[in-house]
């Protein structure tokens, strides 16, 4: 038995070859069923029932990252940035300005919601990590054909569309490390660096992927 992967180099939402029993899963199950997880986790009920919901829907990544060979802690690789705006939004949701004071209950929402974003992005992850694009557009393929709507290329548009997610942590990553080679600053500055090359350098293969597409004579 293969012991599970702690390497910190892979780019968040990039795929992970592994031969484990989430990988061998079919594509459309693990799509449908991690939708369906994502959507329960923002399914709205009282503040008990909502912590209830989420301790049994980490329970279940946690569980799925340890079949999967990944553990919890590096689904969650890539999500500072994210989960930073989430924190300071959350401390600014439990201030109160008149009369001034800290609310538990803004706050307690609010950290409602940031572990509903926290699992979000682990679901995320896990998806990228044990399922290819390929695979994915295949798995549609096969949906198209059952129901007679191949025309619409469903299966094309949407794996286009799920192959930018990795794509856009890609390109962070790059200029990430670019950014640090020049010993840049955390904060900020690193945003003010990063986001718009980071806009620039999805536009331009939006542009790319669209012309690529048309030389086939596929139009999307």
């Amino acid at each position: 038995m293969s012991t599970m992967r702690k390497d910190k180099n892979y780019t968040p939402m990039a795929y992970r070859k592994g031969n484990t029993l989430l990988h061998r899963f079919p594509a459309g199950f693990k799509l449908i069923f991690l939708l369906l997880l994502s959507l329960a986790a923002f399914f709205p009920g009282s503040d008990l029932g909502n912590f209830l919901v989420l301790e049994v829907i980490t329970l279940i990544m946690v569980l799925l990252s340890f079949i999967a060979r990944i553990g919890p802690l590096s689904l969650l690789k890539g999500s500072g940035p994210l989960l930073s705006i989430v924190i300071a939004a959350l401390l600014i949701r439990g201030i109160e300005v008149s009369p001034l004071a800290f609310s538990i209950v803004g706050f307690r929402h609010a950290l409602i919601f940031c572990i509903r974003i926290a699992l979000a992005f682990s679901i995320g992850s896990l998806f990228f990590a044990v399922t290819t694009v390929g695979e994915v557009r295949k798995s549609i393929s096969r949906g198209e054909a059952a129901l007679g709507i191949e025309k619409a290329a469903l299966s094309l548009h949407f794996s286009l569309m799920l192959g930018f997610l990795p794509a856009i942590f890609e390109i962070w990553e790059e200029l990430s490390l670019a950014y640090k080679s020049r010993s840049g600053r955390r904060g900020v500055s690193l945003l003010y660096f990063i986001l718009p090359k980071l806009i620039e350098r999805m536009i331009k293969r939006a542009g790319d992927t669209a012309l690529a597409m048309e030389a086939r004579g596929v139009h999307v």
